[in-house]
């Protein structure tokens, strides 16, 4: 069973995560939503700092065990919770009891049982630990439901059940009424029901005799508009421990859900992205300290059968490729099996990279030679693109080797966010990037090209993608199900389309982006980047004329001229820099073929 547990309140929810250990048991799943409420005058972003703490609190509240945090920011919080259970699809969603007419994350109990947006368990007491459980049935999918969950409790606690159906005075009525069997199905004959009691008479009474034999009852809600009435109320108040459930079908797809449409005014458009992308900033921006339990790593890797391959680009590297060749394997590989899979892919170094990467025993391929019916290319994003074809992971993961101060976190901090998260299907690495300015290393944002170019290009023309802190980080991840569908620029411009194209295919939840705090790496001369920053600009510009059916590159220059000085002055060359895009890999044949696709 999947469980979906709404936390309010850290200390008084802890017993709803026990419910849920029991009723998923080992082999199920848990996700632990938390909603932060802003209020109207804040920005969503402003909650940021807020959800950090949260998600440690509620890794903290569920250890030993795995489950999965899922904090999000919202105006309303049963909102926010109702669009998690969309999204999730859980079997059962379990919130804390509240009494009557008291608040709920904006709302009340009795609106959260009228329309709820999947099977529900309200829960009230330690229920986790009821031993005793006795389920009065009425018949319906509510008395389906509440005998699967009362059986799924006392078979995790060891205890037993009462089915309890009480009919009707009148004989006639009873004639033609339902019998215990009939209204609970199979559940009867489970080893965990230890009785089976029919009772003629009136509900409450006979229901409130049971309750001081059993440590929990667990019952259906009213059909009606008042799905808590008077007899409810006073049952869930005399019994130890209460689970009120009820039952929804699930919308088949979010695809049926009519997609928001923005403002035409720019102004409020404006007012209506940002709020867009604060929600993402804060509730798709993580740490890689939160995913230094390894073991966890590895708990949800190996539960949903996952394999995971990290590539390593090169070219010319001999002087950092054995450090993060080391760190990997050690740490990922031997002492913790995350990373099953170690790959160097060269674009063809001069220097000892390929050989240092041999002695080491790891697989070295030049990008150059692979795939040969679709012709050699150049650039970092060809070999990022031919990569998928030699590495044979459900998730790609990319490290740049030029990191001087590389750790594993760069690693398993971009894997952190796809184990946990399966509505993420990429992941960015941001960090702080010193300069070696004379030996000396100076602080600085997120690299000259990406504040004084890529950034301001976001903002302005994809606009969903501004709270991308790094968009020119080499380090991401990404699901093999959603990179082989992508095409690749093969020059410098590929992690730009990238995020492009998976803001388009898949959408901005489906992207995050961890903090590594700091990276020291190679820098690279002011020539070498202002002819990344022409690649960029092409990516951009090609991209946003497909959004509007036009072919903006086809009147560009895609000649640049490259000033340098001299003796006698400056010289002119002239390069040309055009970019090169390559299919989505999926359409390649020899993949095809490799992957049965």
């Amino acid at each position: 069973m999947k469980c979906l547990v709404a936390v309010v309140d850290a200390t008084r929810d802890r017993g709803l995560i026990e419910v849920a250990a029991a009723l998923a048991g080992d082999d199920g799943e848990i996700v632990l939503a938390s909603v932060i409420e802003v209020p109207a005058g804040d920005t969503l972003a402003s909650a940021q700092p807020h959800t950090r703490t949260r998600r440690r609190e509620l890794m903290a509240l569920a250890a030993p065990r795995t489950v999965r945090p899922l904090v999000t920011v919202a105006r309303q919080g049963w909102a926010a919770i109702a669009d998690a259970a969309r999204e999730e699809r859980p079997d059962l969603l379990l919130i804390g009891w509240r009494r009557p007419g008291w608040d709920y994350l904006g709302t009340t109990i009795e609106d959260v049982l009228r329309d709820p947006p999947c099977d529900l368990a309200i829960v009230k007491g330690p229920a986790g630990r009821a031993r005793r459980i006795l389920v009065p049935v009425r018949g319906g999918r509510y008395a389906e439901l509440a005998a699967k969950l009362g059986v799924a409790l006392a078979r995790a606690r060891g205890g037993t059940v009462t089915l309890l159906h009480v009919a009707p005075e009148d004989r006639a009525s009873r004639r033609t009424s339902a019998t215990l069997y009939q209204l609970v199905g199979e559940r009867a004959f489970d080893e965990r029901v230890d009785e089976l009691l029919t009772r003629v008479g009136d509900a409450e009474p006979i229901i409130t005799a049971e309750l001081d034999r059993h440590d929990l009852v667990v019952f259906g809600a009213s059909g009606g508009a008042e799905p808590l009435g008077p007899i409810a109320q006073r049952i869930i108040g005399e019994a130890k421990a209460a689970m009120i459930v009820r039952t929804r079908t699930p919308v088949a797809s979010s695809v049926f859900l009519a997609p928001t449409a923005l403002p035409t005014n720019r102004t409020e458009r404006n007012t209506a992205i940002g709020e867009v992308v604060d929600k993402w900033f804060v509730e798709n921006t993580f740490t890689s300290a939160e995913f230094a339990n390894l073991a966890a790593l590895r708990a949800q890797k190996e539960k949903q059968g996952l394999k995971i391959s990290v590539g390593l680009p090169t070219l010319n590297e001999e002087a950092t490729i054995a450090k993060v060749i080391q760190v990997i394997r050690s740490r990922l590989m031997e002492r913790i099996p995350i990373v099953d899979e170690l790959v160097v892919i060269d674009s063809n170094s001069t220097d000892r990279t390929r050989e240092i990467a041999r002695e080491l025993g790891v697989p070295v391929y030049i990008h150059q030679e692979l795939l040969p019916e679709v012709g050699p290319g150049r650039g970092k994003g060809e070999a990022l693109w031919k990569s998928l074809a030699v590495l044979s992971g459900d998730i790609v993961v990319w490290v740049d080797t030029d990191i001087s101060n590389f750790h594993p976190k760069f690693v398993y901090g971009l894997l952190g966010p796809l184990l946990f998260r399966p509505d993420i299907a990429f992941a960015k690495a941001f960090y702080r990037r010193p300069l070696d300015v004379g030996g000396e290393l100076q602080a600085t944002g997120g690299g000259r090209v990406t504040e004084l170019m890529a950034r301001p290009m976001l903002n302005m023309f994809f606009p969903e993608l501004s709270g991308m802190i790094q968009p020119l980080a080499g380090e991401q991840a990404g699901r093999r199900s959603l990179l082989e569908r992508l095409p690749f620029f093969s020059g410098y411009g590929v992690e730009t389309g990238l995020l492009i194209d998976v803001l388009r295919t898949a959408g901005l939840r489906a992207i995050s982006q961890v903090d590594m705090k700091q990276r020291i790496h190679r820098n690279q001369s002011l020539l070498a980047l202002s002819k990344m920053s022409f690649e960029i600009v092409q990516v951009a510009m090609k991209r946003l004329g497909e959004g509007r059916g036009e072919r903006l590159l086809d009147d560009a220059n895609l000649t640049m001229k490259l000033i340098s000085p001299t003796a006698e002055g400056f010289h002119l060359e002239v390069q040309d820099i055009s970019v090169i895009e390559r299919p989505p890999m999926i359409s390649v044949p020899s993949y095809k073929a490799r992957f049965g696709r």
